[in-house]
């Protein structure tokens, strides 16, 4: 059994799609999504294809973030942070 895992997709869907691509062409015959899918430029668009994959999917820090709200963080960093998930 082939087993690819996949993780920090942010919504980008053309690298997601050109992973997808290599799954297929590598015979792989299971998928396990760690997170991250949905916060970036194509959120809508990464979710579905992570779903058309139909494997188990881990919450990650920034999908729980998306749910619960961006911590406060501190300093330059956080800023950021908070300005990429609004």
């Amino acid at each position: 059994m082939r087993l690819a895992v996949i993780s920090d997709v942010h919504g980008n869907s053309t690298a997601l799609d050109a992973v997808m691509s290599e799954l297929g062409r590598e015979g792989v015959d299971e998928a396990v999504c760690l997170g991250d899918v949905s916060i970036g430029p194509e959120p809508g668009e990464a979710l579905e294809r992570i779903r058309e994959l139909g494997c188990p999917v881990i919450m990650g820090n920034w999908d729980a973030w998306l749910l619960d709200g961006v911590p406060r963080l501190e300093g330059e960093l956080g800023r950021k942070l908070v300005e990429q998930a609004e």
